[in-house]
Parts: structure tokens; sequence; C-alpha cells
């Protein structure tokens, strides 16, 4: 996630968002930051989790089920809504 999110945001590589059709984005740069931006905080989220299973051993279930249960999903539809800012037509 963070070296998708890393080539999409700073590189602008708007062609390794899933759906991306250039005819329907008004803004690729500003989707490009969007996009970019989610996966980076998911990436940097997923070590933190990875951090506090080593740290925290018993618990790891538990945050890995919070990340993956609750985290992903919900910054995937804030992403998937957000993105849409950035269609022609809108």
């Amino acid at each position: 996630m963070l070296a998708l999110g890393y080539l999409i945001r700073y590189r602008g590589r708007v062609d390794l968002i899933a759906g991306y059709d250039e005819k329907k984005v008004r803004d690729p740069e500003g989707l490009a930051r969007f996009v970019g931006t989610n996966l980076l905080l998911l990436g940097a989220g997923a070590f933190v989790i990875l951090a506090l299973e080593f740290l925290l051993p018993t618990y790891a279930v538990v945050f890995f089920a919070v990340y993956a249960l609750a985290a992903v999903p919900a910054v995937s539809l804030l992403t998937v809504w957000g993105s849409r800012r950035f269609e022609t037509g809108r």
C-alpha cells in the first residue's frame, strides 16, 4: 500500500487506480493526491498495527480485526465516495 500510495500521490500514476478512466476524470492531479494519500494512510496504519502486535501479542487478533474489519473498509469507502468529486459532470 505504501508503494502504491507513493507512486499514485507523488508520481501521478493515476493509471494504477482501479477503474481509472481519463475520460471521466476532470482533475487527475487532485485524484492522485486524494487516492495516494489514503493509500499511504492505510499503509502507515498497517505498520502501526504490526508494531502493536509485536508489543502486545496477546491482543494481536484484536488489533488485526480492528484494522481489517473497520479501518480498511472505512478508508476504502471514503476513498470511493470522495473520488466522485473528481469526476466530470459533478
